[in-house]
């Protein structure tokens, strides 16, 4: 049970950038996919959506993990991620190093979510015609009681 819960495998609850197919659960904003077999992401350029369906039941909360590389930090003002659900008004964190973050919000109780994602600063790498925030490399919905 805990292997099928840290390894899920393509469910409609999970997007997870190193599996093939889950392109068919995002909605806008995201960038072509980077990385290599275990580490897959991909990039937003401030704002990206995706859409998961429940496949459980309880409550739940929208699980997002991802990547803040310094040069987000280098722009001279805070470096924000803030998520929303099905319109609900959106929580904001500030990020306080650069690193990996996993943030983690409830959701009301629907069938569908949309997950809308903000993230700044917006930067450019040199040589790169992107802009670019924070990358992401999971999405999910897990079980507000597990640990």
């Amino acid at each position: 049970a805990d292997r099928k819960e840290l390894y899920p495998g393509d469910r409609e609850d999970v997007i997870d950038f190193s599996l093939p197919g889950h392109e068919a659960k995002l909605l806008a904003g995201w960038h072509p996919l980077e990385g290599v077999f275990g580490n897959k992401y991909r990039w937003i350029a401030g704002r990206a959506a995706a859409r998961l369906r429940r496949v459980r039941p309880g409550p739940l909360l929208v699980r997002v993990r991802g990547y803040a590389p310094a040069d987000c930090f280098q722009q001279g003002s805070s470096v924000t991620v803030a998520i929303a659900v099905n319109g609900a008004a959106p929580r904001v964190w500030t990020l306080e190093r650069t690193g990996l973050f996993v943030l983690e919000e409830p959701v009301e109780d629907a069938e569908e979510y949309t997950v809308e994602i903000s993230a700044g600063a917006v930067w450019m790498a040199a040589g790169d015609h992107r802009n670019l925030s924070v990358n992401l490399s999971m999405l999910r919905l897990v079980d507000a009681g597990a640990p």
